[in-house]
């Protein structure tokens, strides 16, 4: 738990405020019974959620008006303090400190620190986050979970179905249902997935609704119909087998030619790379002399220097094209193999009827309609189970969730009722929580909308939460208490004070002004409690008022 918090910038009559040391249980921030503002009743709330990871305090009026500071604090667990330190500037890194709060050099992350405090406190639940549970229940003027009306909604913005997560967190129920979540997360994997393929055309992407599968049935039908007629109609009947062979036949002959074309095209390129390499690509010897008898003044030296290059160039390519002559005739060598065996699957064929042409084109045509027709089908009755499956799967997580929050809701209901029964002699309807649906709630005290029952029942939710689960604390500005009726004060603040001896483990941080009106127990509560006193004259948080304007010399006006 929390057990002392300090800063420079927290002052007392112009000095440093003493170490604040807290406890299991209430631990009371006393302002002045005139209720007299702007002291930092909040910001010393702010404060302590600063130490437990939060980080309104950064933007909070103190920071504001004081500028960057460090805040050090300590906690303690199972008998060992750890000492801390975080400063404004720098929210996201928590800073190793020994006992006299000396930096140590070790650190840190902030998401490092939040997640071993959630280790310390065994609150290692599946579901929202730690510092979600927590600030939702750490109602602080400025954090904008003050809402009477909606105490479930503890994050500003938060809907319902994401106020029912951190239910769901902190009754450490989620993981419950953690298994449904997994089999909607798979069920929508794979619609998707399914979707992609059509996407990029691995599988048909022509999906029809229920309308289209049906077209497609009656075409599919007509299809088979026209191909019954086709086979009667033709000269002698032919069967399917007989068909098929034909188009076998008839594609491997096509196949045939095709690899005869190949052969011979690559046989004619093979007879010039042959004549090349054996007339040779230069003059001869008895080319010069006739040259030279036809064109006397001709410069044989010149033509024979010319020559000697022309010759080293041919040596070349005699053996470029040697190489090439060696490929050709691999490819050849194989293209004969094919045809080889074409050939040979033609033979063991045999003889398979004469069958038209006509007749095989139409044959084929059809056919391939009725596949494609059946293909786009199959495609709509997959992607209508896919979709039905993840209905199926999301039906489920839905029904697990609701049976879940029926008990939360027992469990709720029961210990707020326990709670305002104690308040009052006369018994009153408590507030109560109804889950109707597996994202919907409604949070109400019966026949009482009045603003007094509203924050009375906040109160109270937040306080049944504390006693039924793992929470390790709350913190309830004084903005809270305004409108509770005397008997409402009296009841909550007997239940704060049953805290530490019922959950010694657990915390209670509050800010209270105007205690000048309370009834004698509710004050005695309050000062024995007291961990920070609050007041005007230089006992503000920060040692002065931010309300107060100041002539040149310093003097306030």
């Amino acid at each position: 738990m929390l057990v002392e918090m300090k800063s420079p910038a927290f002052m007392d009559h112009g000095q440093e405020r003493h170490l604040t040391t807290f406890h299991g249980g209430l631990n009371v921030v006393l302002g002045e019974e005139d209720g007299a503002m702007s002291i930092g009743k909040s910001s010393s709330l702010l404060a302590i959620d600063f130490a437990f990871g939060g980080d309104t305090y950064i933007k909070s009026d103190g920071v504001r008006h004081e500028g960057h500071h460090t805040v050090f604090f300590a906690f303690e667990f199972k008998g060992v303090r750890h000492y801390f330190a975080r400063n404004t500037s720098d929210g996201d890194t928590v800073f190793f400190c020994d006992k006299d709060y000396n930096l140590t050099g070790a650190k840190y992350t902030k998401e490092e620190f939040i997640s071993w405090l959630r280790n310390q406190y065994g609150m290692e639940y599946e579901g929202v986050s730690f510092r979600t549970v927590l600030s939702s229940f750490f109602r602080i003027y400025g954090k904008g979970n003050t809402d009477e009306l909606n105490p479930l909604k503890g994050i500003p913005g938060q809907n319902m179905e994401k106020s029912i997560a951190t239910i769901l967190t902190v009754f450490n129920r989620y993981g419950d249902i953690q298994e449904f979540r997994d089999s909607v997360t798979e069920h929508s994997k794979r619609l998707e997935a399914f979707r992609d393929a059509r996407k990029y055309q691995f599988i048909s992407d022509l999906v029809g609704g229920q309308k289209k599968y049906e077209e497609n049935l009656a075409a599919i039908r007509d299809l088979e119909l026209q191909l019954a007629t086709l086979m009667e109609e033709a000269e002698q009947g032919h069967s399917e087998e007989e068909i098929e062979l034909n188009k076998q036949k008839a594609a491997l002959t096509s196949e045939k030619l095709n690899t005869e074309n190949a052969i011979h095209t690559r046989e004619m390129k093979l007879r010039l790379l042959n004549m090349s390499l054996e007339y040779g690509l230069y003059p001869t010897e008895a080319d010069m002399s006739a040259l030279q008898e036809f064109f006397p003044e001709v410069n044989i030296r010149k033509l024979y220097e010319v020559e000697q290059y022309h010759q080293k160039l041919a040596r070349i390519l005699d053996a470029q094209f040697a190489e090439e002559r060696t490929a050709i005739e691999r490819e050849i060598a194989e293209l004969r193999s094919q045809w080889e065996a074409v050939n040979a699957q033609i033979r063991a064929l045999g003889f398979v009827g004469n069958i038209s042409r006509e007749f095989l084109n139409r044959h084929s045509e059809i056919k391939a309609e009725i596949a494609a027709l059946r293909t786009q089908n199959q495609a709509y009755l997959t992607q209508t189970e896919l979709q039905a499956a993840k209905a199926t799967a999301v039906d489920v997580l839905k029904r697990s969730i609701e049976d879940i929050l029926r008990e939360i809701e027992d469990i709720l209901n029961g210990q707020m009722k326990e709670f305002n029964d104690s308040l009052f002699t006369t018994k009153k309807k408590p507030p109560q929580v109804h889950f109707s649906a597996y994202n919907s709630y409604r949070f109400e005290t019966p026949d009482n909308t009045g603003t007094g029952s509203n924050y009375k029942g906040m109160l109270i939710y937040d306080l049944a939460v504390l006693f039924t689960t793992a929470l390790p604390a709350l913190a309830h500005d004084s903005l809270l208490f305004k409108n509770l009726g005397k008997d409402a004060e009296d009841g909550i603040f007997q239940i704060y004070a049953t805290v530490a001896s019922e959950l010694p483990d657990r915390q209670i941080f509050i800010a209270y002004d105007k205690q000048g009106d309370c009834r004698p127990g509710t004050r005695t509560i309050l000062e024995a409690n007291c961990v920070m006193r609050l007041s005007k004259g230089g006992g503000e948080l920060y040692g002065h008022p931010w309300d107060t304007e100041e002539d040149g010399n310093g003097n306030e006006l």
